[in-house]
């Protein structure tokens, strides 16, 4: 009889648990045989996909969903080797193919190009890169490419401490937030027609997903310039391999051409896969290609493409016509960096909380404990932004991501001006 397992168990059930969520795509940690934040968000996934109830307990209906339709071919499949022909190969190359690391013809032939392949796709999937295709290799090949992996809901109770309630804000039509950059250093302006100042900000460590979540919004002139000089700067075989990795994650049928096309299409609805492309092709680019782009993408000044000869010429402020400074929009992922727990950043952080729905809060709060790794809900933003720790889990700005694009004009607004009120 299979063993009831939750968050917390631990041994040889664990591991092979870990393992039939790993062969379906839904689990890409170790197999350590210990069920933790990871093991419990890859079965709340498993069980939502597969129209079980997503309490994160693994019982016989979960085991028997989990072992429904496991290829066993992977077993009776023979050990590719470089020289290897027949209709074992085509199938090796056509699954390569369809995951993007295979652009040849379906020949049968392990040749160059197969091997090539074949090392790329072990390299991206964590495997033993040996340029053959053995059982490890076969079960990843037959895996799904990208699985659904949109966190269900789960009902929670928020535990607010006893204070006035602020009237809610009226909910508009949904707009999308507006980026605002990092804070600046004023530099002089090298044109002599301008007198005002302008400034250009320090390079951020900024990671791929957060420039297409600012891009999708915002397309500042230097945005775009910084993408245009990374695409540059990237090999064709590379882009390629991203490009059909972005048509997986998107659920798109045409294959986008270009980086901008790309950010542009950065969306709420298919935000997590595109993470997973956008992460993959980070972790293919040099060090220095990505410190180059993080410097592109802070100057303001920059609305050029490497390449072309007519400059951008900056649209400068205009000043204020009363002694009241402009409101300066701040969005979420750059407040969580300055917060200092000041009076009026609490009281802002606890005016957003009260303003917005309920259940909106509770899709939040789960999204981030399960990128905190953390095994209790957590309840307010206050606590959420004073255990903000992008090093140790990145995927807290996914998260707070999300919140964002959930936000009104008015929200942000109230949000703001709360914030930036001394």
């Amino acid at each position: 009889m299979d063993s009831i397992l939750r968050q917390g168990s631990k041994g040889s059930a664990v591991a092979e648990l870990q393992q039939l969520l790993q062969s379906k795509g839904f689990y890409s940690g170790k197999i350590d045989s210990d069920f933790g934040a990871g093991t419990t968000n890859a079965v709340l996934k498993f069980q939502k996909a597969n129209g079980l109830v997503p309490d994160g307990i693994v019982g016989s209906s979960s085991w028997a969903k989990l072992r429904m339709g496991i290829p066993t071919s992977s077993q009776s499949l023979p050990t590719l080797l470089p020289g290897s022909k027949g209709d074992a190969v085509s199938q090796a190359q056509q699954l390569l193919k369809d995951k993007g690391y295979y652009q040849g013809r379906i020949d049968g032939d392990f040749g160059v190009g197969t091997r090539d392949a074949i090392a790329a796709f072990q390299r991206a999937n964590g495997l033993t890169i040996d340029g053959k295709v053995g059982e490890q290799t076969w079960k990843k090949l037959q895996a799904p490419a990208i699985a659904d992996v949109t966190p269900p809901v789960t009902v929670v109770e928020i535990v607010r401490p006893s204070s006035p309630t602020p009237t809610p804000v009226p909910t508009p039509t949904p707009t999308p937030s507006i980026f605002v950059p990092s804070p600046t250093t004023p530099v002089t302006s090298n044109n002599p027609s301008v007198n005002t100042p302008s400034t250009v900000p320090a390079a951020s460590a900024i990671s791929l997903a957060d420039a297409a979540n600012s891009y999708s919004r915002a397309r500042l002139p230097n945005q775009t310039a910084a993408i245009n000089n990374l695409q540059a700067s990237v090999s064709p075989e590379i882009l390629q391999q991203f490009f059909q990795r972005w048509q997986i994650a998107s659920g798109q049928t045409t294959t986008a051409t270009s980086l901008q096309d790309a950010f542009s299409g950065y969306n709420n609805a298919q935000m997590l896969n595109q993470n997973l492309a956008l992460q993959w092709l980070q972790s293919q680019l040099l060090s220095q290609t990505i410190i180059q782009f993080r410097q592109d993408w802070s100057n303001l000044n920059a609305g050029t493409v490497t390449g072309t000869t007519t400059p951008f010429t900056p649209t400068l402020p205009t000043e204020p016509t009363t002694n009241n400074p402009q409101l300066q929009l701040i969005n979420l992922t750059a407040a969580v960096k300055a917060y200092t727990r000041s009076a009026n950043q609490l009281i802002a952080l606890e005016n957003l909380q009260a303003s917005l729905p309920a259940q909106t809060m509770q899709q939040f709060f789960q999204r981030w404990s399960l990128a905190s790794e953390q095994s209790v809900i957590a309840i307010s933003l206050v606590d959420v932004f004073q255990d903000y720790d992008s090093q140790k889990f990145p995927s807290q700005v996914t998260a707070l991501q999300w919140l964002e694009k959930e936000l009104t004009t008015a929200n942000l607004g109230k949000f703001s001006r709360d914030w930036q009120t001394i």
